[in-house]
């Protein structure tokens, strides 16, 4: 009876292991965007925000079928060096979202969407199908769109 139960034990605990090991493979996201607080502070291949940023409220989800929802309210820079930019986005007129995934070097981009508009309060909301492939540790990073172009992040999940 002991090598029985024994035997039950040994099989749910093996059984449990692939269930953990599989669930840390899933791109699955569901968190709270925390803003940029320095420079110099990348997340993988995506450069820092160069500035100091705060955000009122901010939240990301992946699903794994790939359906990414990004929300944030009062994004803006929170950097008293910017003068009269400062509490506002200054010249980041739009925000891109992108999925890093870790890969044998490190965090690197998977997926990123269109940039959309940020509104003059820091507010913008995405919500979009992103093709992701298979996704060790997925983080979420808004990046910033200045000047055209697509550059550093200003907010991110995980970090």
């Amino acid at each position: 009876m002991r090598k029985r139960l024994l035997s039950i034990v040994t099989a749910a605990a093996f059984a449990g292991c692939a269930q953990v090991r599989e669930m840390t493979h899933e791109k699955e996201v569901d968190g709270n965007l925390v803003a940029c607080p320095a420079n110099k502070m990348s997340i993988g291949d995506v450069p820092s925000c160069g500035k100091v940023w705060k955000l009122t409220w901010g939240s990301a989800t992946l699903k794994g079928n790939g359906d990414l929802n990004v929300e944030v309210t009062g994004l803006v820079l929170n950097d008293f060096s910017t003068g009269d930019a400062n509490g506002t986005p200054d010249g980041v007129d739009a925000v891109a979202a992108a999925v890093l995934c870790r890969g044998p070097n490190g965090l690197q981009v998977a997926a990123q969407t269109e940039a959309v508009t940020l509104s003059r309060k820091g507010d913008a909301k995405i919500k979009t199908h992103v093709n992701v492939p298979s996704c060790i540790a997925a983080v979420i990073v808004l990046r910033e769109r200045y000047e055209g172009k697509i550059g550093g992040w200003l907010a991110a999940t995980g970090i």
